[in-house]
């Protein structure tokens, strides 16, 4: 009972995280959430860093779903195939918690994006105006 009551800890708190950022992310999108520039594109590559990360770490988990070497034994034999499934197949394995830690990011990272491109686009319309404002300055107000 107790174990399962940690599973759902753990899965409820990946969802809550995902909503989050889906909410963050929806804000983004209406122009409610900014962020600096700098910062903004310093964790935007941050994101994608960790994203490959744990993209190679899940194809280093097919290798570790055959666990070998552990004796000729039915009990060997057993947590042999635990440690696998552990690793990719299993109930709450690595391979799974991988995947959600890769979406949360992805949605970190694209509430990311849509700030930096927000920025850079006022900054396109301010120097668009400013540049217009010089044009008319030098056609003598017209």
């Amino acid at each position: 009972m107790i174990l399962t009551e940690q599973k759902k800890g753990v899965a409820m708190a990946a969802n809550e995280e995902k909503s989050r950022w889906q909410f963050l992310n929806e804000e983004a999108k209406a122009g409610r959430l900014y962020l600096d520039a700098s910062v903004a594109k310093s964790c935007r590559d941050a994101s994608n860093k960790q994203i490959d990360l744990f993209k190679t770490l899940k194809g280093d988990l097919r290798r570790l779903s055959t666990v070998t070497g552990l004796g000729r034994f039915n009990c060997s034999d057993q947590l042999a195939k635990m440690l696998g499934m552990k690793a990719v197949g299993g109930e709450r394995d690595f391979d799974t918690a991988f995947t959600e830690h890769i979406e949360v990011l992805e949605l970190i990272r694209d509430t990311i994006e849509i700030s930096v491109k927000k920025y850079e686009d006022q900054q396109l319309a301010q120097t668009a105006a400013t540049n217009n404002k010089a044009d008319d300055l030098d056609n003598g107000g017209k």
